[in-house]
């Protein structure tokens, strides 16, 4: 049995259809590929909360449904806990009730995206996080940074679409983010898992927030930080 050194919870965002499950396990090959050895990922699907993160008030709807597995992460022996969500539920609101650290994915990422790059874009398949993602943007102080969100709605995560589909759209997106300036991409849901496959194809860097998130969670804990 090998050795666990840090032990990391992360929770969708909203319940999985049964139909959702391939995309779910590829993401988690995924994180657990970011992941360094000696880290142990557990994923929590809530049984409960709003079926799509469309606006402000199904985010409202998935941060109570999130929040009890939240608070307890640390009474399970987690070191950190992360909402595998770029719409960065219950942040930084909850902050002041934790002992472990809760890693934003989108927060990160933007950090991540400002030390790779001058100017990016985010771009995104699902419906309305064009109007979600400028507002946390702000919040975080990247309003300056960000050229535009590309909102492109498609159905990937049913496995309706084939991945070469997805990527053409992506990569379409991206072209469209660097003709109005952008010099990276972020992308804007963390099912997405062709960050390598789109850098290639547009030359400039691409950040996938639940990878990150991972490698930041990782970070805090080994460093012993935790939030103010």
């Amino acid at each position: 049995m090998s050795f666990v050194e840090i032990k990391l919870k992360l929770i969708a965002p909203v319940p999985v259809p049964p139909q959702g499950m391939k995309t779910i396990e590829k993401m988690l090959t995924a994180r657990r590929q970011a992941a360094s050895p000696g880290t142990e990922i557990d994923f929590i699907i809530p049984k409960e909360g709003p079926a799509t993160l469309s606006n402000m008030s199904e985010l409202y709807l998935s941060s109570e449904a999130v929040l009890p597995e939240v608070l307890k992460a640390s009474h399970e022996g987690y070191h950190a806990v992360i909402v595998d969500c770029t719409c960065d539920q219950l942040y930084p609101e909850i902050l002041e009730k934790l002992s472990i650290p809760l890693v934003p994915t989108l927060h990160a990422s933007l950090h991540l995206a400002a030390m790779l790059c001058d100017r990016f874009s985010i771009i995104t398949p699902m419906p309305g996080q064009g109007k979600v993602y400028p507002r946390l943007v702000k919040l975080y102080g990247f309003s300056d940074r960000l050229i535009s969100v590309q909102e492109r709605v498609v159905d990937f995560i049913s496995g309706a679409m084939c991945e070469d589909e997805l990527i053409s759209i992506l990569v379409e997106e991206g072209h469209l983010a660097l003709q109005k300036g952008a010099q990276g991409i972020v992308l804007g849901c963390t099912a997405l898992t062709l960050e390598r496959q789109l850098q290639e194809k547009l030359g400039v860097p691409v950040v996938a927030p639940g990878n990150v998130a991972v490698r930041v969670a990782e970070t805090l804990v080994r460093l012993g930080l935790r939030h103010s």
